[in-house]
């Protein structure tokens, strides 16, 4: 064997090799995407704030990719987000992560601050080595999805677009359900287009009793679901799962969107049976580790 730790020569062949990885639960890494179009978008376009070639590091037996190690670096926090280590072969598991750390490490022009792993229940060799290196078992997520030909409609009696005599009605309980989140209610309804909408249940003509915010990108192939709340004056009636499988009619209206993915907190039981009552069903489990 050849053995050769480089940045990667090639994305096209890094992204194939990674969606091979990645489909297999004891190699899977929650950060990083499942298929090659995905990954290589990713890649191209979103990952880390610095160069590949400061990012990540690929082992070559000739010109075979036998694994990879990617750092997805936030300049400003100095915090990663680790994709991997990924690894062929098994019995080389130990030497070769050992060996893609480092060269990682040589290659970051940062001192690195914190590191974050999101890896799968059944990736043992991989939480074995984060275990190694100090890393500390924060939280447990599943991973959902909904298929197009899983899921049912529902009516939509009572589910309308957001219009703006909501506007305040909405502010209050999107602060209430999410406090400190990525997307406030002014964002929101800033990002609202023909893909991205907001629903919302009706109360009165200025209240309503919940709302859920969904993001379609039909060229990537992919629909979120970013946000769902109910008010708590009307909970346990139903509301959630009428939401999300409305939400899920929006989604799937697109013919590139086959599936819709979301990621929950394993002790947030309400949510996993709301999730579940829509047309989910558990993908993967996973669990975060920081260092």
């Amino acid at each position: 064997m050849t053995l050769n730790i480089a940045s990667p020569i090639d994305i096209d062949s890094l992204s194939q090799f990674l969606e091979e990885m990645n489909n297999n639960p004891k190699t899977h890494i929650g950060y990083c995407g499942e298929s090659k179009s995905e990954i290589y978008h990713t890649l191209l376009n979103d990952f880390s704030d610095l160069d590949l070639s400061e990012s990540f590091a690929v082992a070559y037996d000739n010109d075979e990719i036998i694994g990879a190690l990617g750092f997805d670096i936030d300049v400003e926090t100095k915090s990663v987000e680790v994709w991997g280590p990924f690894i062929k072969d098994e019995g080389k598991f130990e030497s070769l992560a050992n060996d893609l750390w480092e060269k990682m490490n040589l290659i970051t022009p940062l001192d690195i601050k914190s590191y974050s792993f999101f890896v799968n229940n059944e990736n043992m060799l991989t939480r074995q080595f984060v275990q190694n290196l100090g890393g500390m078992e924060n939280d447990h997520h599943l991973i959902l999805k909904a298929h197009r030909n899983n899921t049912r409609s529902v009516e939509s009696y009572g589910i309308i677009k957001y219009e703006s005599s909501y506007l305040e009605s909405f502010i209050t309980l999107h602060a209430a359900a999410f406090p400190h989140t990525y997307y406030g209610a002014d964002e929101i309804l800033q990002r609202i287009n023909k893909e991205n909408q907001l629903l919302i249940m009706k109360d009165t003509d200025e209240k309503m009793k919940g709302y859920v915010y969904v993001e379609a990108d039909p060229e990537n192939q992919e629909g979120a679901i970013e946000y769902i709340a109910v008010s708590s004056d009307y909970r346990k009636q139903g509301i959630g799962t009428k939401l999300m499988r409305v939400a899920l009619d929006h989604l799937f209206s697109y013919d590139e969107i086959t599936e819709v993915t979301l990621c929950v907190a394993l002790v947030n039981e309400k949510a996993v049976h709301l999730y579940k009552s829509a047309g989910f069903h558990v993908k993967h489990e996973l669990i975060s580790f920081k260092m």
